[in-house]
């Protein structure tokens, strides 16, 4: 007699509504207003209903996700485990970027199983980095008739709501979590194209860092204090910082730092960091200043920038005697590490050397910009790996030189088509706002010569960038300080033609507007 074949459960359609201490047992909910009376009749706290679920995930693009067996003080609903799920597969390789990151690989992932206001805080942006797969970075503002942007305000509130209470009480851990929240409150909103909210949060948290007793400072562990001060660096491009780390770094800098022999990765890192502090904290000052300004402190300028050029030659010549004698036995992760490292260094040389240079930049740079070009090039086509969002500086800064500054136009068309091939950001710098504004003055430098066939550089994509690039202008504070903005005279060319109107179903919200972490 032939097997019967196995019975399957019919599947029925999943409830979007229920509370969500009924959704974490598995019971059907009666979905009473304020509570239900399951968790009432049961002495339970009833957890209340979300704002929305997450919708059921057929097939994922980027391959399965698996889920995530949690030992957590508090019952997540299923979207949260997805969201988790996604933040550790995702995220958090993202995050550490080119190098092993002690912050994200593993004080982010311990913290955010520990305490449910880094929990909800990571999965908010678990849930912003996975739309942005699907958006490549051209959506700015969050859009409520998005699925997963409902699921990150409410992620989002969850966790400011823990936090402002937690931030009247005693506990010795309230900092560290606090800070750590803020940092993932940064990049969330940086995944929105939301740099001045992303600002604002990065302020409260440097507060929060130059308020805190020399006690509960010492606590804070080296890697959370040196995220912030990487952001802190890197903001003084948006005409808002450096609001705690504002020493340019050069007097702590010696030659002899320079000289001596590299044994490791972390030695590699650590000089590294350093010059780039100095060097973006040089480039963010000069850009800072107009034409006239520069004429006047010229003599003192151009002392800084020898001594800048200098360090970073010494350091060229020390990271490349490293290079040649370890780098064959370097994992393939420690190769990667070492050739951004390479990048790094080279385009702040470029960058440094040609900046207070008059435009346009003399032809006999045209080598140099090709050479780093091909370098980036390189590095793209060898590492397929592609965060979207990571906290070290890597391949945007010197294609973004490039695309503005070199003489060659087909040279800066290659730039900026490599910087639109991988849509991430780069701390607070991102590769798609780079490229617009790249494409903007590039376009206005052809009109001004008579180019004839201007009118589409990069193809169909153009009509898209130009929307991205009116909402960030349209959206953001302060922009006409921003260096990259000042640098490539971007905002003398770029002509606000009002867009074709915005489908309803695009409209974005101001309910996450109001959602705000009280910092104190």
């Amino acid at each position: 007699m032939p097997e019967a074949p196995p019975r399957r459960r019919k599947r029925g359609r999943r409830s979007m509504t229920g509370c969500r201490t009924c959704r974490a047992r598995r019971i059907k909910c009666d979905e009473a207003p304020t509570k239900c009376n399951n968790c009432t009749a049961a002495g339970l706290k009833c957890e209340g209903y979300d704002l929305c679920r997450l919708p059921i995930k057929r097939k994922s693009p980027l391959g399965r996700i698996p889920e995530v067996e949690l030992c957590l003080g508090w019952v997540p609903t299923a979207d949260e485990r997805r969201c988790f799920s996604y933040f550790q597969y995702r995220s958090i390789p993202s995050l550490a970027g080119f190098f092993d990151s002690q912050l994200w690989q593993q004080l982010a992932l311990q913290m955010s199983r520990a305490d449910p206001a880094v929990y909800h805080a990571a999965n908010a942006l678990s849930a912003l980095h996975e739309d942005s797969e699907t958006t490549k970075l051209l959506l700015v503002g969050e859009n409520l008739r998005r699925p997963l942007h409902r699921f990150a305000l409410e992620q989002a509130s969850r966790s400011f709501a823990l936090l402002n209470r937690r931030c009247a009480s005693q506990d010795p851990e309230r900092l560290e979590i606090v800070l750590l929240c803020c940092l993932l409150f940064v990049l969330a909103e940086l995944l929105l194209g939301q740099y001045t909210r992303a600002l604002q949060h990065l302020r409260g948290g440097l507060r929060i860092l130059k308020e805190a007793p020399h006690a509960q400072k010492k606590c804070i562990p080296s890697c959370v204090i040196q995220a912030f001060r990487q952001l802190d660096v890197q903001s003084a491009h948006f005409g808002s910082g450096p609001f705690l780390f504002g020493n340019d770094g050069l007097k702590e800098l010696s030659d002899e730092d320079f000289v001596r022999p590299l044994h490791s990765l972390e030695e590699v890192r650590h000089n590294i960091n350093s010059l780039l502090h100095a060097g973006v904290h040089f480039l963010a000052n000069r850009w800072s200043l107009s034409s006239t300004e520069v004429q006047a402190n010229y003599s003192k300028l151009c002392l800084r920038q020898q001594r800048i050029l200098s360090l970073y030659t010494r350091f060229r010549r020390q990271f490349e005697i490293f290079y040649d004698q370890y780098y064959p036995t370097l994992s393939y992760r420690g190769q990667q590490s070492a050739d951004i490292v390479r990048l790094q260094y080279r385009s702040q040389l470029v960058a440094v050397k040609t900046c207070l240079m008059k435009k346009p930049v003399p032809n006999d740079l045209i080598p140099e910009y090709e050479d780093l070009l091909l370098a980036h090039e390189a590095y793209m086509a060898k590492f397929t790996e592609r965060p979207t969002i990571t906290l070290d500086l890597g391949i945007i800064p010197g294609l973004h030189t490039v695309a503005v500054n070199c003489p060659r136009y087909a040279i800066r068309l290659r730039a900026i088509k490599a910087l639109l091939s991988w849509p991430h950001y780069e701390g607070i710098i991102s590769s798609t706002f780079a490229a617009s504004i790249a494409i903007v003055s590039l376009k206005a430098e052809l009109e001004a010569k008579d180019q004839q066939g201007t009118s589409r550089i990069i193809g169909e994509t153009e009509e898209e960038i130009a929307r991205y690039l009116f909402d960030t202008v349209t959206s953001t504070q302060n922009i006409p300080n921003w260096t990259t903005v000042r640098a490539s005279r971007f905002l003398e060319h770029y002509k606000e033609a009002k867009p074709s109107p915005v489908p309803e179903s695009d409209q974005k919200s101001e309910t996450y507007r109001q959602k705000r972490l009280v910092y104190r």
